[in-house]
């Protein structure tokens, strides 16, 4: 995960068009309202104040309370939007599904530790997180439906597997470099008659100082990430040997581990979300706009207006500015 938005969407809500043009209760301490459901002033300030509380909070989330308030109230109003959407398509969020997000999450930071820094840096507590994942979850099993009857033909299937072929068809490898052929000659047979010693006999003989330390660990590897010599003899050998391969950079002892190939058939919903990411996006912002106009959205004007477009709550002209604590419906 390349970083937290703390806007999952983003809506401001307050009372109902109908309320007030009937003349009924404005409630006068809310911040917003979507459908039925109020989001009340206190507990938009309660949020912030927490957010802002956190140790590791960007300092620019501070120095713009305003905006990250109006931010705030974006992500509480399309969290019910999302919900509302959810339960008209009939999705649900598991706590499997949040519990596997949140491992793709973790994995994407790269580790536990590092998520729960990434996401308090952009004002989210920990024990805010699966709550965070849950909406997440559902705008994507949302978005996954509104794209499941696009067609996309096998052929720009097949163009995008070709294309990005590294990533489906990978050798995981290790390997000791040296200068002479002699010296790869005596380690491969070494290597042969004792496999456990390949991580020894690296540290001691590879000129590779990347990973000589490491047993000579290659890790999975597509052919691009190698020259071709060595690629070619890698990807052809069998999963457990031992081979030796002349290159450029001199002679390598290779323990060739594992060979992963994801098909095409494994991959194509990865590709079909790939190739339609930009239809996807649009779709999913149509849709949120659409239930949002539905349920209705209405946001106190202290705080701005709700933008159904950008799914943002948006800061209105000091003119036109409300001085009273009663909303008024968002166009």
């Amino acid at each position: 995960m390349k970083g937290f938005a703390r806007t999952a969407g983003s809506s401001a809500v307050l009372v109902l068009a109908a309320l007030l043009l009937s003349g009924c209760n404005t409630s006068p301490g809310a911040a917003a309202l979507v459908g039925g459901d109020r989001i009340s002033a206190s507990a938009l300030q309660d949020e912030v104040d927490q957010a802002l509380s956190l140790p590791n909070v960007q300092p620019s989330l501070a120095n713009d309370r305003v905006g990250f308030t109006r931010s705030e109230l974006a992500r509480m109003v399309t969290n019910l939007i999302v919900a509302a959407a959810a339960r008209e398509h009939h999705l649900t969020a598991s706590q499997a599904d949040i519990d596997q997000q949140l491992n793709s999450f973790a994995q994407q930071a790269g580790g536990q530790a590092q998520l729960i820094q990434q996401a308090e840096q952009s004002g989210i507590p920990r024990a805010e997180l699966s709550d965070f994942t849950r909406y997440y979850v559902l705008q994507q099993k949302l978005a996954d439906q509104l794209i499941a009857r696009i067609p996309v033909s096998q052929a720009d299937l097949r163009a995008a597997y070709e294309k990005n072929i590294d990533q489906y068809n990978q050798v995981h490898s290790a390997h000791i470099l040296v200068k002479t052929k002699a010296l790869a000659d005596t380690i491969l047979a070494r290597v042969k008659q004792k496999p456990s010693s390949f991580a020894q006999l690296a540290s001691k003989y590879s000129t590779d100082p990347s990973n000589k330390d490491s047993g000579g660990d290659l890790g999975f590897a597509g052919r691009g990430q190698f020259v071709p010599e060595f690629s070619d003899a890698i990807f052809k050998a069998k999963p457990g040997s031992f081979i030796e391969v002349h290159s450029q950079f001199g002679w390598h002892v290779v323990h060739v581990i594992a060979h992963r190939v994801v098909t095409l058939a494994q991959a194509a919903p990865q590709l079909k979300a790939s190739l339609l990411q930009s239809t996807r996006d649009k779709l999913l912002a149509e849709a949120l706009a659409s239930e949002g106009h539905k349920i209705g959205v209405h946001i106190n004007p202290r705080y701005g207006r709700w933008d159904f477009a950008t799914q943002t709550v948006v800061g209105v002209p000091l003119k036109d500015q409300v001085s009273s604590p009663s909303p008024t419906p968002t166009a």
